[in-house]
């Protein structure tokens, strides 16, 4: 969200570098820690993109909000950018998404041209926006340019973005495999279509693939074979339903 010309003019190096450094992954249940290399696909902030009640998917909704300004006049940022902001943030709140990130890009250029301190507008935006996630507003230092100073503002938005994609993956991977147990668990209720259940599994199955956790990947498709697998041995046995609809049927 905010300034897409900004965004398109970093986003090459934003898509090169990001994946470059690998991320220590530490999941709960007692899983040993790995390391991973995050690949984002970035897309234009609409609400319609925003999970829905209900809905259970795992790849079909951003994980993290990202506002980004180069906004250095405080009048500028009185008259659109705080307004702007604001309706930014409600829409978050109303669809409960709490992972968010505001990105003030720092051009020295345009900050020659303004009376008042760069540092100004950075303060105003942590008050306004930000109460004590202070951490979640950064500023990315004249991005486009070739020196130390870009270098090192890079690495450490780099490392906050990583930091905070990880987390909102985790959690909400997590969320994901808890209702995956909650619906498996249904399993011998009425109505209960292992197809659903599949095409949940599955999806899992495609996150940690993504995440080159092949290993992980694998066990989805086992579990699901050896569900299958005593869905015919029972099927055998007479009296359950068919695993693929709601009612009884012979084959």
């Amino acid at each position: 969200a905010g300034d897409q010309n900004l965004f398109t003019s970093v986003y090459p190096t934003l898509s090169q570098q990001l994946p470059r450094e690998p991320m220590e992954w530490r999941r709960s249940y007692g899983r040993a820690p790995k390391m991973i290399h995050l690949e984002s696909n970035f897309v234009q902030f609409k609400e319609e993109l925003l999970p829905k009640e209900g809905n259970k998917a795992l790849l079909t909704f951003p994980f993290l909000h990202i506002y980004w300004t180069e906004c250095c006049d405080t009048e500028v940022y009185k008259a659109t950018v705080k307004d702007d902001l604001t309706k930014w943030q409600n829409v978050l709140k109303a669809h409960s998404s709490v992972d968010w990130l505001i990105v003030i890009v720092e051009n020295d250029a345009k900050k020659k041209t303004n009376i008042l301190p760069r540092t100004s507008i950075v303060d105003k935006i942590r008050n306004d926006f930000c109460n004590k996630q202070s951490d979640r507003c950064v500023v990315l230092s004249d991005p486009l340019k070739d020196s130390s100073r870009t270098q090192e503002s890079w690495n450490a938005f780099l490392t906050k973005l990583r930091t905070l994609l990880l987390m909102s993956f985790t959690k909400n991977l997590g969320k994901f495999e808890d209702d995956m147990r909650t619906l498996r668990e249904k399993r011998t209720e009425p109505g209960w279509s292992f197809c659903e259940y599949f095409m949940v599994q599955e999806e899992l199955a495609f996150v940690f693939e993504m995440l080159q956790q092949f290993e992980d990947a694998l066990v989805q498709y086992d579990e699901l074979d050896a569900l299958f697998s005593q869905y015919v041995v029972n099927f055998g046995a007479g009296g359950i339903k068919c695993p693929f609809h709601n009612s009884v049927a012979c084959w």
